[in-house]
């Protein structure tokens, strides 16, 4: 009885980062207004890889988590894990004037 506990918690962990990763893939880009495939290429990656983590369907490899935060921090983001468990996207002014959403910023 203990084992499947211990099991199941550490499937709602696993599955808790998954959920985690998805949600600060998801933001960043809409942050910086970039597509799945833009954030890919950048990345590193498929299109299609970018849409099943952003469901959270699959667990990042630790070299797609790196090159996904690296574009993000080249494009200007902070990205920041909080205690919590949740986390935190620094948006410097600069990230928004070279995320090509230049007339938003201007009104």
């Amino acid at each position: 009885m203990v084992v499947r506990r211990k099991r199941a918690a550490s499937l709602a962990a696993a599955r808790a980062e998954r959920v985690k990763f998805a949600a600060r893939l998801r933001a960043a880009r809409a942050v910086l207004g970039w597509s799945q495939t833009q954030l890919g290429k950048k990345a590193g990656v498929t299109q299609r890889a970018i849409s099943q983590l952003e469901k959270a369907a699959t667990k990042a490899r630790r070299l797609t988590q790196d090159r996904v935060d690296k574009a993000f921090r080249d494009a200007g983001l902070g990205l920041e894990n909080l205690p919590n468990g949740g986390f935190r996207i620094v948006v410097p002014g600069r990230a928004l004037l070279t995320s090509g959403q230049r007339t938003a910023v201007r009104r």
